[in-house]
C-alpha cells in the first residue's frame, strides 16, 4: 500500500541531505551525485522511492537546500517565476522600481542581453535542476531490484517523473527554444552536449506524457484527497497542451475532450474558490509546507510575489497594466476578485492607485504561521482545457465554431458575462478566443507570453506597446541561453542576437 502524502513528506524532508543533487546551480555543466542516486540504497523500498519523487516536488515549491523561501517565487520557474517572467516580457504588468530593478526592467522593455539575463538564468537553472530530480527518480528505480519495490508502485512513480520532466522541458523550450535534452543524471553523457532543436525536444515531452497518461491513477488516492500529485488527468491536460503548441489541433481538443469529460473529478468554481485547496476545477497543484517553523507560514509563493507587505498601501512589486486592465468587459468577475489595488502611500503620502494580480488572497502581510492553507499553488486547471478546445475547435476540430463558441461561453457564463452568439464568424470567434485566454488566465505561468509567439502575434503586439518602444528586435522572443552555460560547454551555442 502507497504512504501518505504527509509521511512521504516528511520522509523527504530527511532525504533532502541525500537530494543535494537539486542545488546545483546548472545541470549540463557538473557532475551528478550518480552514485548514491541512482543505487538500489537509495531505491530499496517504496518509502525510499516515494520520498525521492516527493523531495522533486519539495523543491519545485520550495526552492532548492540554499533558497530562501519567502523570496522563493522570484528565483525557481516552478513557484512564481514563469509567471513574473512571461508577465513582464509579454506587457501584462511592469515592475514597479522600473529601471532600478534592471533585471526586471529589461524583461518589460524586451532589451535582454548577456549581462542582465538573470531572470532567465534562473527559469534555467530551477527547470533543469527539476529536471535532474526527475531523471534521478527515473533511473534509480529502473536500476534498483530491491523485491520490496512493486512493479505498480516502479511504474507509477516512473510516470510522475516522466510528467514533471515534460513539464519542465515544456517551459524550457518555450522560454529559450533550441536547448540540451538530458535524459540521464550520467555527467559523461550530459557535459558538453549540444543543443537538441525544438520539434525533437516535443518528441519527447509528448512521449514522456503517453507513458504518464498509461500509468499514473485516474484519482488523486496517492495525495489522500489533495491534487498535489499529478494523475492521468493531469497528463492528459498536459497533452491538449503540447499539442496545441504544435499546431494539431485535432489531437489537442481530443484530449481537452477527456478531461473536460471528468465531470465526477472536475467542474468550473465560482471566480472567488478558484485557486483554494477545495477547488474542484484544479487538475494539478503544488503544495507549500505546512510546516508552523516555515517562514512562508501558510502562504503560495506567488502569493508573497504579488501582494504588497502591507495590504491597499504599501507598493505593490508588479503593477498591471493598463493595456491588460482595458481588455476586461464591464461586469466581468475576475476583474472583481483577481485584481487589486494599492495606494503607494509613501512618507503617509499617496503616489496614486494601481493595481496588481491577486488570484492568491495570501501573502507576506497576512500569512500565518501554523495556519492551514487556504490556497495552494494551481498549475493546471479547467477552465484551460475549455480554452485549448475552442481554440482547436476554431481551427478545425470536431465541434467547429458552433462548439468553440459553446466552450468559450462556459468560461464566460462562470465569469458573469453575457453569452457570444453562435452567430460569429471564424474572425470574431478567434478574436474572443484570444481575449479569453488574455483575460482568464493573466497572470498565470507566463500564458500571454506564450501564446503572443506561438500565434505569430507578438511582433505586431509588443512593437506598438509604448514601453517597448523603440522594438529591440524579434530575437527577443527567446531568452538569452545563460552565459555561463556557454562558458562550461564549448558546444552550445547563444542564441541569435545576443
Amino acid at each position: 500500500m502507497r504512504i501518505s502524502c504527509k509521511r512521504s513528506y516528511i520522509m523527504a524532508c530527511c532525504l533532502l541531505q541525500g537530494l543535494l543533487f537539486l542545488s546545483c546551480k546548472k545541470l549540463v555543466s557538473i557532475s551528478g551525485p550518480i552514485d548514491t542516486l541512482t543505487t538500489e540504497k537509495m531505491f530499496n523500498s517504496e518509502q525510499q522511492a516515494e520520498g525521492a519523487m516527493i523531495g522533486v516536488y519539495h523543491v519545485m515549491i520550495h526552492g532548492t537546500v540554499s533558497s530562501n523561501i519567502v523570496s522563493v517565487g522570484f528565483s525557481s520557474f516552478s513557484a512564481g517565476l514563469a509567471t513574473i517572467a512571461g508577465g513582464l516580457s509579454a506587457g501584462e504588468f511592469y515592475n514597479s522600481n522600473g529601471p532600478i530593478s534592471p533585471s526586471y526592467y529589461a524583461l518589460i522593455t524586451n532589451r535582454l542581453t548577456n549581462d542582465n539575463s538573470e531572470v532567465p538564468g534562473n527559469i534555467w537553472s530551477s527547470a533543469y535542476n527539476t529536471v535532474y530530480g526527475a531523471n534521478s527518480v527515473i533511473e534509480g528505480i529502473a536500476t534498483s531490484t530491491s523485491p520490496q519495490l512493486r512493479d505498480s508502485v516502479r511504474k507509477e512513480l516512473t510516470g510522475e517523473a516522466k510528467f514533471v520532466r515534460a513539464f519542465c522541458y515544456f517551459y524550457l523550450t518555450n522560454f529559450f527554444g533550441d536547448l540540451p535534452l538530458a535524459l540521464t543524471v550520467d555527467f559523461n553523457q550530459t557535459a558538453g552536449v549540444a543543443k537538441t532543436s525544438q520539434p525533437e525536444i516535443y518528441k519527447q515531452i509528448i512521449s514522456d506524457l503517453l507513458d504518464a497518461e498509461s500509468t499514473l491513477p485516474s484519482d488523486y488516492s496517492v495525495g489522500k484527497g489533495k491534487r498535489v500529485r499529478p494523475n492521468k488527468w493531469a497528463a492528459t491536460a498536459m497533452l491538449a497542451k503540447a499539442y496545441l503548441f504544435l499546431g494539431d489541433h485535432v489531437s489537442a481538443a481530443a484530449k481537452a475532450t477527456d478531461v473536460i469529460n471528468q465531470a465526477a473529478l472536475y467542474q468550473l468554481e465560482p471566480v472567488n474558490n478558484v485557486f483554494k485547496t477545495t477547488s474542484r476545477e484544479v487538475i494539478w497543484q503544488l503544495m507549500q509546507t505546512e510546516d508552523p517553523a516555515s517562514a512562508l507560514k501558510n502562504a503560495t509563493p506567488e502569493g508573497n510575489v504579488f501582494l504588497p507587505h502591507i495590504l491597499y498601501k504599501e507598493i505593490a512589486p508588479f503593477n498591471l497594466s493598463d493595456d491588460l486592465l482595458r481588455v476586461f468587459e464591464p461586469g466581468d468577475q475576475r476583474y472583481v476578485d483577481w485584481i487589486d489595488s494599492t495606494m503607494n502611500i509613501v512618507n503617509g503620502v499617496s503616489q496614486g492607485k494601481t493595481y496588481y494580480p491577486a488570484k492568491y488572497k495570501v501573502g507576506f502581510a497576512n500569512s500565518v504561521a501554523g495556519a492551514p492553507a487556504e490556497e495552494y499553488y494551481v498549475v493546471s486547471r479547467l477552465a484551460e482545457q475549455y480554452l485549448i478546445r475552442a481554440e482547436a475547435r476554431a481551427n478545425g476540430a470536431n465541434g467547429g465554431l458552433t462548439g468553440a463558441i459553446d466552450d468559450l461561453n462556459k468560461v464566460r457564463k462562470r465569469a458573469g458575462l453575457e453569452l457570444l452568439p453562435v452567430s460569429m464568424d471564424l474572425a470574431a470567434v478567434k478574436k474572443a478566443i484570444a481575449q479569453e485566454r488574455q483575460t482568464e488566465l493573466f497572470a498565470e505561468w507566463g500564458n500571454r507570453w506564450l501564446d503572443l509567439k506561438r500565434t505569430g502575434t507578438a511582433h505586431d503586439v509588443l512593437s506598438n506597446t509604448s514601453i517597448k518602444q523603440p522594438w529591440e528586435g524579434d530575437y527577443q522572443l527567446l531568452y538569452p541561453i545563460p552565459p555561463t552555460e556557454i562558458q562550461r560547454n564549448s558546444r552550445l551555442t547563444q542564441n541569435q542576437g545576443y
